[in-house]
């Protein structure tokens, strides 16, 4: 269950991004925001936030796991999966284009789609806040996930726990299949 400081810092994070596309109220008659370039699918590199509720279910059954040779990146191909290479090739842009670091409360998942791909990163338990660099993130989803899973008709999931479905560790990265839910 999140702590109460865990969802203020979540709301506090999406108010933030809600009060930058506001008209500044001191100029009423100001050039409106820069609005991102819509696209007909997918979110671009605006991620949306999510509670983390698969990690205490467990939900995804485990085809294989791997692990780095210096074991910091342990990683598992899960179930089928219907999403494709370049659907998860264009979320992983978006990820990357956020240019810096992506921060996650403890409990909660960053999410972005394309197709019939979801990325996902999502901050382990029993921290307030996980950061990573997005160039980081997109490399790791690359090498951990989508080469060795997606491309094989996998979802997948890397993290820093070799139990990459629980929350024993302090990041989880996922490629799966988005539903539309």
């Amino acid at each position: 269950m999140p702590s109460l400081r865990n969802i203020v810092i979540a709301l506090a994070g999406l108010s933030a991004v809600s009060a930058r596309s506001l008209y500044n109220l001191h100029r009423p008659y100001g050039i409106p925001p820069k609005q991102i370039p819509s696209r007909s699918t997918g979110t671009g590199p605006t991620g949306f936030l999510t509670i983390d509720k698969h990690a205490s279910t467990g939900d995804h059954e485990v085809h294989a796991a791997f692990a780095a040779a210096d074991g910091s990146i342990y990683s598992s191909c899960l179930e089928d999966t219907t999403a494709t290479v370049s659907d998860c090739q264009a979320v992983i842009g978006d990820i990357r284009a956020n240019n810096g670091s992506i921060k996650v409360a403890s409990g909660f998942c960053l999410n972005w789609w394309e197709g019939a791909c979801m990325g996902r990163v999502c901050a382990g338990k029993g921290q307030d806040v996980w950061a990573g660099n997005s160039s980081w993130i997109a490399d790791t989803m690359t090498t951990s996930i989508l080469d060795s899973c997606v491309s094989n008709g996998k979802a997948g999931a890397a993290g820093d726990c070799a139990d990459v479905e629980s929350t024993c560790g302090t990041y989880r990265l996922e490629l799966l299949t988005y539903t539309g839910a």
